[in-house]
């Protein structure tokens, strides 16, 4: 597991139903593409952010592709509950499938502060893109604008933005 605060990730909504997840931890880089076709990721992503700022201790949600995707684990440390461990774990099967074994993506811990303004950042940029009549136009319901805007407000107050 990586322990560093040089951690950072793009969530890059592409035309057409997919999603590109780039991690960036130190020097190395890992790339997620995320599909659209089996649910709304970004929704997925929120409820489970709204999750840890309500003051659950974990959260996960998953991540398809076409086949396999990635199930994400994010997991407050018992004696560093301002520190988060994120796990990201592959998978062959598709939706619907029974996930049989799951490989090790990338793992690292990184404050929760940290994940969570970087997280918010990544939706509030996709949030006011969409708002673009020319970006929107092949992407149209790939961004749930009711959710982001609950979100928005619970996480303003957890973070102290303003």
């Amino acid at each position: 597991m990586q322990k560093t605060d040089d951690i950072d990730f793009i969530l890059t909504m592409n035309p057409h139903g997919w999603s590109i997840c780039r991690i960036f931890i130190g020097h190395d880089s890992y790339q997620i593409t995320i599909t659209h076709v089996f649910g709304n990721p970004y929704y997925d992503f929120i409820k489970a952010l709204s999750k840890l700022i309500q003051g659950q201790e974990s959260a996960s949600f998953f991540w398809y592709d076409e086949p396999g995707g990635e199930k994400f684990e994010l997991r407050k440390i018992k004696d560093r509950q301002h520190t988060l461990q994120v796990e990201v774990l592959g998978f062959k099967e598709t939706l619907g499938e029974k996930i049989k074994e799951f490989t090790p993506t990338v793992e690292f811990e990184i404050p929760l502060n940290s994940f969570l303004t970087i997280a918010y950042l990544q939706l509030k940029k996709s949030f006011l893109l969409m708002k673009d009549k020319n970006y929107i136009t092949i992407r149209r319901n790939d961004f749930p604008f009711e959710e982001f805007i609950k979100f928005e407000k619970i996480i303003k107050d957890y973070l102290s933005f303003s």
